[in-house]
């Protein structure tokens, strides 16, 4: 048997192909049956398998609707930065030259069964292998030229102190399976994890009496310098889009600060807020006590000035009823009477009428108070309805700054004012963020 080539290129993850929902050109229709299915899950419910419960983790965290998340796998298809929702491997032993599927009596060739006997290994032992890799698509095709694999994985990697704890990230995900961090362009850990793949399907391959000839991409035609020039490229391809994840990961953690950072400055602008109304709320309840209170002293004022009135006229009576009545003695007893004029004993039965018609005259300002109190309701009534014309005729706002003006400003106003001032501080403070963000995204582009 001739020396073979493994070919471990990245696919394009074009699942209706890898799963024959439509047939290209290359495709033998009557071998598609021949076709081994390892795994066929929607790419969705396998998102759900893999970061649903970190999703609704999150979302529960969240006190604030507009801040959760509806479907992480929309979120990284429509990222910024360039994530992939999930990554294919091609995995081929030989060529259609050295390793066809079918020979010329359509069946199939001794090379072909002993590659597909590796594929089958490598298939089946991937997820073992792989815990971080989720392997959602697996098939393996036999209806065109060589025997080859499709590997459909989506990475997961745990342990985010800030957003979801679980996400898709190839970089940590290697990392998370032993991986080294990279150290340099060609020592990274997607090298690192190929070279690993490549090591074992080729001892998968000596097993089986394969020989490899090159351990590397798909050779197609070229001479052996050929080949390693395009070698070199490839590595030098995959470096840079190793560099460039990194570049992703670290720029989608520092967006994951600066929205921690936001989220942290609206929670305490809430609060402030919340702060605000319910010390307005105390001030209007205690102007509304100190009103009712004011209006009660109003009323006994009132009533005390009565009682005083009516104490002093009957005080200065009953000293004069004093000055002018006289002692006598009773010749028949001990007890003692006064003797006074018929005029002096008139008036004390008048001062005594007025003493007892005190309850007469309390009753009487009672009447007025309360007459009084009509009065203010129904002038009450007639502002509220002369507000109501006004704020018909649109005027509100400007008749209530004409009454402002015409006094002085109450704590409430001035607690307004200092409201206004902290909502325009607060908007600066947005556009200041927003400044962030976007320089964010500037720095980003120019990476």
């Amino acid at each position: 048997m001739a020396a073979k080539t493994i070919s471990f290129p990245k696919g394009k993850g074009h699942l209706t192909h890898n799963n024959r929902d439509f047939i290209c050109n290359n495709v033998v229709p009557e071998r598609t049956a021949w076709n081994r299915i390892y795994i066929q899950e929607s790419l969705r419910d396998a998102y759900e398998k893999c970061f649903g419960q970190s999703l609704r983790d999150y979302n529960a965290a969240q006190k604030r609707k507009d801040r959760q998340k509806e479907d992480y796998l929309k979120e990284i298809e429509n990222s910024g930065n360039k994530e992939k929702s999930f990554y294919e491997n091609i995995v081929q032993i030989g060529k259609k030259t050295d390793t066809p599927v079918v020979g010329e009596n359509g069946m199939l060739t001794e090379d072909a069964k002993a590659a597909i006997e590796v594929l089958d290994r490598y298939a089946k032992t991937f997820q073992e292998r792989n815990p971080n890799l989720y392997l959602f698509n697996c098939v393996m095709h036999l209806d065109e030229a060589t025997p080859h694999l499709h590997i459909d994985y989506i990475p997961v990697a745990h342990g985010y102190k800030n957003g979801m704890k679980t996400r898709n990230s190839l970089t940590k995900a290697f990392q998370q399976m032993g991986f080294a961090k990279a150290v340099s362009r060609k020592q990274n850990e997607t090298v690192a994890w190929q070279e690993r793949e490549r090591e074992y399907l080729t001892e998968l391959c000596r097993e089986q009496g394969i020989e490899i000839e090159v351990i590397g991409v798909q050779r197609d035609n070229l001479s052996l310098p050929e080949y390693k020039a395009a070698m070199r490229e490839v590595e030098e391809l995959e470096q840079q889009a190793v560099v460039l994840d990194k570049r992703n990961e670290a720029l989608e953690q520092k967006t994951a600060e600066l929205r921690g950072q936001v989220q942290e400055m609206e929670v305490q602008n809430n609060e402030l807020v919340l702060q605000a109304q319910k010390l307005t709320e105390q001030i209007e309840e205690a102007e509304e006590k100190e009103k009712a209170a004011k209006e009660v002293l109003a009323k006994h004022d009132l009533r005390a000035e009565i009682f005083k009135m009516i104490s002093k006229e009957v005080a200065a009576e009953t000293k004069n009823m004093k000055s002018v009545a006289v002692p006598v003695t009773n010749l028949f007893g001990s007890e003692e009477y006064v003797k006074v004029k018929k005029s002096d004993w008139n008036k004390m039965l008048d001062a005594f009428s007025k003493a007892v018609s005190r309850n007469y005259l309390l009753e009487k300002y009672e009447k007025k108070i309360s007459g009084l109190e009509k009065k203010i309701a129904v002038l009450t009534d007639q502002v509220e309805k002369l507000k109501r014309f006004v704020a018909s005729r649109g005027l509100g706002e400007a008749f209530v700054e004409f009454i402002k003006s015409l006094a002085p400003k109450t704590m409430k106003q001035k607690l307004e004012e200092a409201k206004e001032d902290a909502a325009v501080h607060n908007q600066q403070r947005k556009c200041s963020q927003q400044d962030i963000v976007r320089k964010n995204k500037q720095w980003q582009q120019e990476m």
